[in-house]
């Protein structure tokens, strides 16, 4: 580990200061519950990412078994990982090729998207229901079990871990902030629930020609580009991730871009960043963002293809627990009047719509066979609504940077 995370270090090779993301440790919540929720409250506010040590479910035998599962699936042939092509259904769960390395874009990455197995609500053209419940409520697409028998297990187990732990740390949450936890149980069904995960194969700068790898590299170097998949989480409350290389980078402090830890080490060699096993990664959403009044924002955030190491690939989990989608998210302790919030909410938004033109926009081959009039129909509205919560990302993470040099300088 370089330094202690959540401070001011440097490093014996560079002798540069390095700004890492603050841990918080689960079993403080049990033995020292005023330090886990200080630590909590501070991560999230001041950073609006944490490390979250010794997580509860996800102990580095489970990550190493998960790991290997899943690398063992993005390892099939073509073939095999086409037979659960996410394009079979109009669910958007299933296996998504590579994008194209000439796309314009500074990653290279397949997917497997996944949630619970669930009958549809309705039948999916059904316009006389809502869109989401159309969308997001369906059966996963699984490849061939005789040839990956462990694999739908694995992500079954996986999907169990991680739902129990995105309540029990929601609720948390919603603890630090002074809260009634049944606010976030208001909102977030343990047994009906509304989720969107995914397994993501990151490839390396080798998987771009060579010609165009110069480019890759500029473009990171930006602290601000359209080519290299920045963003913030909207509609999730939070996110979990467990990852196996190096990659994911955080704009936090005075507006750096820092490198993120390894949570469980799956190859040999040293990394520059931690490796922190039985560790899980958490974001804040746009979602807790506007519940929070902005006391937790959400942070600009990346995969970045040149830190994956030479000849390597990048395997992520990453999990986001999505709100109910009816009715009007109203800040925990205000009224509907005072529904706007801080993350460019209004009252009466149709948020089932916006997650669902997300999940369209983030897979056209799904959105072009399945849901045409739809996007067509809704894409505007959701592009306003996205550039409403980014403005409202950046406005708070701005003043947390005024924060962070006060308390630094």
């Amino acid at each position: 580990m370089v330094g202690r995370i959540g401070h001011l270090t440097s490093t014996v090779n560079t002798q540069i200061d390095r700004l890492e993301l603050p841990e918080v440790d689960w079993l403080d919540k049990r033995s020292n519950p005023e330090k886990f929720f200080r630590d909590l409250s501070y991560a999230l506010s001041e950073y609006g990412f944490m490390v979250l040590t010794n997580a509860p479910g996800f102990s580095d035998d489970f990550q190493q078994r998960a790991f290997q599962e899943v690398r063992g699936f993005f390892d099939s042939p073509m073939d095999l990982k086409k037979t659960a092509h996410i394009s079979n259904t109009p669910y958007f769960r299933g296996y998504s090729l590579p994008t194209p390395a000439d796309r314009g874009h500074g990653q290279v990455i397949e997917a497997f998207q996944y949630g619970f197995e669930q009958e549809p609500l309705c039948d999916y053209d059904d316009k006389t229901q809502p869109i989401h419940l159309r969308l997001f409520r369906g059966p996963n697409t699984w490849p061939d079990n005789q040839l990956l028998p462990g694999f739908k297990p694995l992500i079954d187990d996986l999907n169990s871990r991680y739902h129990l732990l995105t309540h029990e740390l929601g609720e948390a949450i919603v603890e630090s902030l002074g809260e009634d936890i049944d606010a976030f149980r208001e909102y977030f069904n343990f047994d009906d629930p509304d989720l969107a995960a995914s397994l993501n194969h990151n490839f390396s700068l080798e998987a771009f020609a060579e010609k165009d790898r110069d480019m890759v590299h500029r473009e990171y170097k930006k602290f601000a580009s359209d080519r290299v998949g920045a963003h913030i989480d909207g509609p999730p409350f939070i996110a979990l991730l467990i990852n196996d290389r190096p990659g994911l980078q955080v704009v936090a402090g005075e507006g750096e871009w820092i490198d993120a830890p390894v949570t469980c080490r799956t190859a040999k060699g040293d990394y520059h960043v931690p490796v922190i096993p039985g560790s899980v990664i958490v974001n804040t959403g746009g979602t807790l963002m506007h519940l929070s009044e902005g006391r937790y924002s959400a942070t600009l955030h990346r995969v970045n293809t040149t830190l994956i190491p030479k000849g390597e690939t990048r395997v992520s989990m990453p999990y986001f627990l999505l709100p109910k989608m009816e009715g009007d998210l109203i800040p925990f302790g205000k009224t509907e009047a005072d529904s706007v919030g801080a993350a460019g909410y209004e009252s009466g938004r149709d948020r089932g719509a916006n997650a669902s033109v997300n999940r369209m926009g983030t897979f056209p081959q799904v959105t072009r066979r399945w849901w045409t009039e739809e996007y067509a129909e809704l894409r505007q509205k959701q592009n306003e609504e996205v550039e409403a919560e980014t403005k409202a990302a950046f406005k708070l993470a701005k003043e947390r940077g005024e924060r962070f040099k006060k308390k630094s300088g």
